[in-house]
Order: C-alpha cells, then sequence, then structure tokens
C-alpha cells in the first residue's frame, strides 16, 4: 500500500480546480500505481471541495484506490492520516509527500517514506524568496542517522 499526499500530484494553489498537475507527481504517480497493483490512497485536505477534487483527479487521469481526508494540510495531521490507515489496513511501503517536515514527522513514527523535491526554478540563486541554509534538510538527515543507529543497535544482541 502507497500513501500519497495531493501535494505531491498537484502544484500549490488557493483551490484544487485551480491546481495544476506535478508533472514529477505524474511520473512518480505511474511508477507507483503500475508497481503496487494500483494500490494507492490520496491523503487530501478536508477543507477542499470534495466534488472538485474527484472531478480533478478524474480529469487528470488519477484513480486511487481510497481518497482518505485530513483535517488539514499540516505536516503533522497528513503523517497522523498515514499512521492511522497504516494502523487500520497494515504493511505501508510508502508515505509519499514534498514536504521534508511531514517526511521526518513520518519517519519519527516508522512510515517508510518518500521525499519527492522538484524545483519551481532552473536555479536556485534565481528565487526571489531565497533563504540561505538548509534547516529542514538537516534535521531531516539527523532523523535518519538516529534512525539508522538505532536499529544498528537493535540488531548488536543478535550478533554472536
Amino acid at each position: 500500500m502507497i500513501i500519497i499526499t495531493l501535494d505531491t500530484l498537484a502544484l500549490p494553489a488557493e483551490t484544487v480546480g485551480a491546481r495544476a498537475p506535478s508533472m514529477e507527481g505524474r511520473r512518480l504517480w505511474n511508477l507507483l500505481f503500475q508497481q503496487y497493483s494500483g494500490s494507492i490512497i490520496l491523503i487530501a485536505d478536508d477543507r477542499d471541495d470534495k466534488e472538485h477534487l474527484a472531478y480533478w483527479l478524474k480529469s487528470e487521469g488519477y484513480k486511487p484506490s481510497m481518497i482518505d481526508y485530513a483535517v488539514d494540510s499540516t505536516p503533522r495531521e497528513k503523517v497522523r492520516r498515514a499512521t492511522q490507515l497504516r494502523n487500520a489496513f497494515g504493511r505501508l511501503h510508502w508515505f509519499v509527500d514534498v514536504d521534508p517536515y511531514s517526511a521526518q514527522l513520518a519517519l519519527e513514527d516508522g512510515l517508510p517514506t518518500i521525499i519527492t523535491v522538484a524545483p519551481s526554478v532552473p536555479r536556485a540563486e534565481w528565487r526571489s524568496d531565497r533563504i540561505d541554509g538548509n534547516t529542514p534538510w538537516d534535521t531531516l538527515v539527523e532523523e535518519i542517522d538516529r534512525q539508522r543507529i538505532m536499529r544498528a543497535e537493535a540488531n548488536w544482541g543478535e550478533r554472536e
């Protein structure tokens, strides 16, 4: 089972109908849909118009096996819903999102995670809102290292 967020499939906009599909999200969807026989659950924001969302998905050619609605689209809420879905349905292969903070939270909750990151401009120095430093990415790397150490420590007792 794959859990993917709407933010992975669509570029940000004020309403669902105004969201343009993400080319990278489309490629990832096609890859995962084929590999996992269409067992993909979409997490969307409960505040979005459900009829517009259904129309947008149909017109863009997305057919998730289930749509689940998070209270909002904050990282913590998306991960909370993904954790609940994993607990309800069993084995989760991947949680897929574009937000490094939600990926960090998912890793902390023990969810296998894929972060999809595609630049919106060709070169980072051309961005008008450029912020120096990669604090969210550094935090993510620290969490991955912490999990790797915990996994190694868990196996120490088994090796003799």
